[in-house]
């Protein structure tokens, strides 16, 4: 279930930092975003076949979303700043 709920969070925090990529027109930064949610995606796809609403699996997966995007609001500044020495 930790797989799980890290791989939604890293999908969702993933798109967020994309968004703010794009925006502030960083492409290597929003490129990679981009690969990494593709491979985010495609382990979700191939595990979440089998859920039933309303699952202990599933409150998992929908709340750690709006966890990550928060997080991805948050770190960004400091990501563009360390990573990229680019202030936002």
């Amino acid at each position: 279930m930790f797989i799980l709920f890290l791989s939604q969070f890293l999908t969702i925090y993933l798109l967020g930092m994309q968004s703010l990529m794009v925006r502030d027109n960083h492409y290597l930064g929003a490129a990679i975003g981009s690969l990494l949610i593709g491979v985010c995606q495609f382990y979700i796809y191939n595990v979440t076949g089998s859920f039933s609403i309303l699952s202990l699996d599933w409150f998992v997966f929908i709340f750690a979303g709006p966890i990550a995007i928060v997080s991805a609001m948050k770190t960004h500044p400091i990501i563009m700043k360390k990573v990229f020495n680019r202030e936002v």
